[in-house]
């Protein structure tokens, strides 16, 4: 089963989809509802505005990487493989950031916002995808999992990051009842399927 996904998409700069998504997000959440906000524009505003600017340094300044969009893309940018499972960050109110071994103080509620981090590379990969387009019309392979790339690696992190939480969300307020499962939600891998959908 697929998990929907909401994209916005104008070409003009400056007209607030980057402000509607970042809110949409909280709102959903406010909603009760798991949101997975991904930043799949080169200039990663997104990012930027759920991020801490330290947590941004370690993101992008490395050119590491593993942890944002741009590392789902590699293999498939460079003739290595298909989209890799994406890093997904989880996001509170705070702008608390926790890495796959801390655990959350105890005064945190439970997020139901995540994040696929954007990357400034990812302008890089606009080439590739303006190039294919017209080779989907010939039926060519690539072309097709170079145009589908995005999706897969929204579903393939949407569900890695469902799939580990088996409980409903708490509403906002409530504390943790365990806080550790918290840190296991963030590390663990695909093994069924979602219990919570957008």
């Amino acid at each position: 089963m697929n998990i929907p996904i909401i994209a916005f998409f104008n070409n003009k700069g400056g007209v607030g989809k980057t402000s509607l998504v970042y809110h949409l997000a909280w709102m959903y959440a406010d909603l009760g509802l798991r949101v997975v906000a991904a930043d799949l524009d080169p200039q990663a505003n997104l990012t930027a505005a759920f991020l801490n600017e330290r947590r941004l340094e370690t993101l992008w300044l490395n050119n590491d990487y593993d942890q944002t969009v741009y590392g789902s893309l590699s293999p498939l940018i460079e003739g290595t493989g298909d989209v890799a499972t994406p890093h997904i960050e989880q996001i509170y109110e705070d702008q608390y950031q926790l890495s796959l071994f801390e655990q959350p103080p105890l005064f945190l509620t439970d997020s139901s916002i995540a994040l696929l981090p954007g990357d400034l590379s990812l302008s890089q990969f606009e080439d590739q995808l303006s190039e294919v387009w017209p080779k989907c019309m010939d039926g060519d392979a690539r072309a097709f999992r170079v145009i589908s790339a995005f999706w897969r690696i929204m579903q393939k992190g949407a569900k890695s990051l469902f799939a580990c939480g088996n409980e409903p969300r708490k509403k906002r307020g409530e504390a943790l009842k365990n806080p550790a499962r918290k840190s296991e939600r963030v590390a663990c891998q695909t093994r069924g399927k979602p219990t919570h959908r957008i």
